[in-house]
């Protein structure tokens, strides 16, 4: 299963490539018609800055899926890192916002909108522009993760839920069994009490008994 997506680029990026070669090309020819090394230095230090900065954008700029997140490589050193259920929307790539980040070769992109918590402990909505390769197949890996993350929300809901239930049930048996103790030990008083005052009645019968005899 493909989970990492390269950066599509764009056609004017490639051009400019080619424009850039020609120029350093041109600046080393340069040196036969010109006796200086001026131009060398100069075509020299172009080729670094396409060697480090402008070639590797497109083999080190990529999207991977991640276990809890979507990790944004943006070339040479930042990079991002969404959440899931942090994403809120995906809109397309001519949405226009502020506080927005653009890590997309290609014009052809969309907008992963989604919120963070900033310094100040506020939510704050931020868009995160990208540009995959392969569009379709990323956005149906990225469906599918909201998905899931979806239903494991919905999950860990209903396992709270279920766990709050047990413990509603428990403590209404627990009161039922309290309540039944309590009317269990209820009628052995009554019972005493019963017993006594038969046991007084009858001995005032047989006192009165022994009375009427006595007459």
């Amino acid at each position: 299963m493909q989970l990492k997506f390269k950066s599509g680029v764009n056609f004017w990026l490639k051009i400019l490539v080619v424009i850039l070669n020609i120029l350093i090309l041109l600046l080393f020819i340069a040196k036969i018609f010109i006796d200086s090394y001026i131009t060398v230095k100069f075509g020299i230090a172009l080729l670094v800055i396409e060697a480090v900065f402008i070639l590797p954008l497109p083999f080190f700029t990529y999207y991977e899926f991640r276990d809890d997140y979507l990790y944004v490589h943006d070339y040479p050193i930042r990079f991002f890192k969404i959440k899931y259920q942090d994403i809120f929307d995906v809109e397309d790539g001519d949405f226009e916002t502020k506080n927005k980040n653009i890590v997309a070769l290609s014009l052809d992109r969309i907008v992963i909108c989604y919120k963070v918590i900033n310094k100040d402990e506020e939510e704050e909505k931020r868009y995160l522009y990208i540009s995959p390769r392969d569009m379709s197949l990323f956005l149906i890996r990225l469906s599918a993760r909201l998905q899931k993350n979806k239903v494991d929300i919905e999950e860990k809901a209903k396992e709270i839920s279920l766990k709050q239930k047990e413990h509603e049930l428990k403590k209404k048996l627990a009161e039922e069994r309290k309540r039944a103790e309590k009317e269990a030990n209820e009628p052995e008083i009554i019972k005493a009490d019963s017993i006594d005052r038969a046991s007084s009645f009858k001995v005032s019968d047989d006192g009165e008994a022994t009375d009427k005899k006595e007459d």
